[in-house]
């Protein structure tokens, strides 16, 4: 089930530096969007900007019929995002896409969530599902990434769930100093990293995408990744977010706002 409707602004505030979480009414959405699913949303009622943005559902708050997403301000859309004031409305469409898929029984694997910059929303919204069906904490790790302190999105929230956290700046600035994927080596070294029952999934920028997709092939883990990319329409009309995929026959193209975001990491073909 989805919606297509003008949604209230509930809340609106900045979280972090050019970043801000948006709180909208939407028992729809609240009840139904599920880890890895997006809403596409439009901001105005004329021709500019033309065309909607996609976002991954952050938090659902079911009881109250809301939920929320976290953007970066960075353009003329999220500019005018940011200026949205509580009983302001924005129009929704939505949950869209496919969510990641849980290795089951979940209560005995263990749960890799890699996360890159804003590509942190999704996996809270796992790690809090994983987390109330009753798989053990310490079997949700939750790697979080960014370029520096200021860019690392979600991280407070991620504490609250009591999972194992690493967060991991490039710049050194806030945990460990590197990238992503130096925890995951670390992990592995250390044969943290249960080849029998892990399952990896990762959100981020494609690059980073990319890195984690390599090291799970690498070392036989089942890796799913939900990519960042444009989608102008955001229902499969436009073709404007195919993404590259291997088949039997050689290669294909999905639709990242239909039969994804969320790939099995295998099948992308990143070059």
């Amino acid at each position: 089930m989805r919606c297509a409707e003008y949604c209230e602004v509930v809340a609106n505030w900045q979280v972090a530096t050019n970043q801000f979480e948006i709180q909208l009414h939407s028992p729809i959405v609240a009840r139904h969007a599920q880890p890895g699913q997006f809403v596409q949303l439009r901001v105005q009622t004329g021709y500019e900007p033309l065309f909607g943005r996609p976002f991954s559902v952050f938090r659902t708050f079911p009881e109250r019929g809301d939920f929320s997403v976290i953007y970066l301000v960075r353009g003329t859309f999220t500019q005018l995002l940011a200026q949205k004031k509580p009983g302001d409305s924005v129009f929704v469409v939505g949950p869209l896409g496919n969510r990641f898929l849980v290795r089951q029984p979940a209560q005995e694997v263990q749960h890799v969530l890699v996360a890159g910059g804003v590509g942190a929303p999704p996996m809270y919204l796992l790690a809090e599902e994983l987390v109330q069906k009753g798989v053990p904490r310490q079997q949700v790790v939750v790697i979080n990434g960014a370029r520096r302190h200021d860019l690392l999105v979600c991280q407070e929230h991620f504490a609250e769930l009591g999972v194992p956290l690493w967060a991991v700046t490039e710049d050194g600035s806030l945990g460990e100093k590197g990238r992503v994927t130096d925890i995951l080596k670390g992990l592995n070294q250390r044969g943290e990293l249960q080849r029998e029952r892990c399952q990896v999934y990762a959100c981020g920028p494609t690059a980073m995408l990319e890195a984690v997709a390599k090291f799970a092939q690498k070392h036989n883990l089942p890796c799913q990744v939900s990519v960042e990319t444009m989608m102008p329409c955001g229902m499969g009309v436009c073709l404007g977010c195919a993404v590259k995929v291997r088949t039997p026959e050689g290669h294909d193209y999905r639709r990242a706002c239909v039969e994804g975001p969320v790939f099995d990491a295998a099948e992308v073909m990143w070059e």
